[in-house]
């Protein structure tokens, strides 16, 4: 039992669920069958996810991580990818009893965590959206059970392009490791100059697109006195890293702090 909660990697699926939560609190969602159900369903399908990753990095992971369930020999692969299936079908079973809207993202999320880990995730930049866009799905799918999803919309928006400039920043920290394991990441397949430049261009759109929650109506002003700093440092994290004044690891260490700024701006937005 316990190889089998170390392939779901329990944190992960907690922070999955938590996800949910704010999402369902920013869209106003009550308190009912369905809104104590999402961000199990959460849970679940991240579980899966971790696992199918490690179904499909066992090789890598017999080298650099042989204590994992899989190379320490604790769970076979048929298990573990059972196992990831399993939690697949758990958890869109559970969003038929939600909604459609709810249903809809379970499914798409637990194909594309699949092909993430079997074909994406050394792809050039499509990667890094995929994740990106899972990242931000939880705050999507807690919206679809609230009654004003707008808000949760655009936190999803924000945190997509957040999470893609963290993403690329990332492959640019991880060249050394992707390149020795065949992965073609955007820093490996068109140089690490051009993945700085996609990843501003990116933190640029974040920063043009942060005061329109506010504009738009959906969040007070409150909003803004953390989102916009959030912004700012996202930004500037990214432009001192094409610069070369910070390297890749600082860089995004410091765009994690952003997101969480720009997390806690639509929470203040709740009071």
């Amino acid at each position: 039992m316990r190889a089998y909660l170390e392939l779901a990697r329990p944190i992960n699926c907690a922070m999955a669920a938590l996800g949910v939560i704010v999402g369902e609190l920013i869209a106003g969602a009550r308190f009912d069958v369905g809104a104590a159900l999402a961000p199990v369903v959460a849970a679940v399908v991240c579980a899966g996810g971790n696992a199918i990753n490690d179904y499909f990095d066992a090789e890598v992971d017999a080298v650099n991580r042989p204590d994992r369930p899989i190379p320490s020999g604790r769970v076979s692969p048929r298990s573990a990818q059972m196992f990831a299936l399993g939690c697949f079908a758990v958890g869109i079973g559970m969003a038929t009893v939600i909604n459609r809207m709810c249903l809809t993202i379970a499914a798409l999320n637990s194909v594309l965590l699949y092909l993430y880990s079997w074909r994406l995730k050394g792809t050039p930049l499509i990667g890094n959206v995929v994740v990106s866009y899972l990242v931000g799905s939880c705050f999507l799918f807690g919206a679809a059970v609230g009654q004003r999803p707008a808000p949760a919309v655009w936190l999803f928006l924000l945190a997509f392009l957040a999470n893609l400039v963290r993403e690329i920043l990332k492959d640019l920290e991880d060249v050394e490791g992707d390149a020795a394991l065949g992965l073609k990441t955007l820093p490996i397949a068109y140089g690490e100059g051009v993945a700085l430049r996609v990843a501003t261009v990116f933190a640029i759109a974040l920063a043009v697109l942060t005061p329109l929650p506010y504009l738009d109506g959906v969040v007070g002003w409150p909003y803004l006195t953390l989102a916009l700093p959030a912004a700012a440092v996202i930004l500037l994290a990214s432009i001192l890293a094409v610069a070369g004044s910070w390297d890749a690891g600082k860089a995004q260490r410091v765009v994690k702090v952003g997101m969480l700024l720009g997390l806690l701006a639509f929470l203040v937005s709740l009071l």
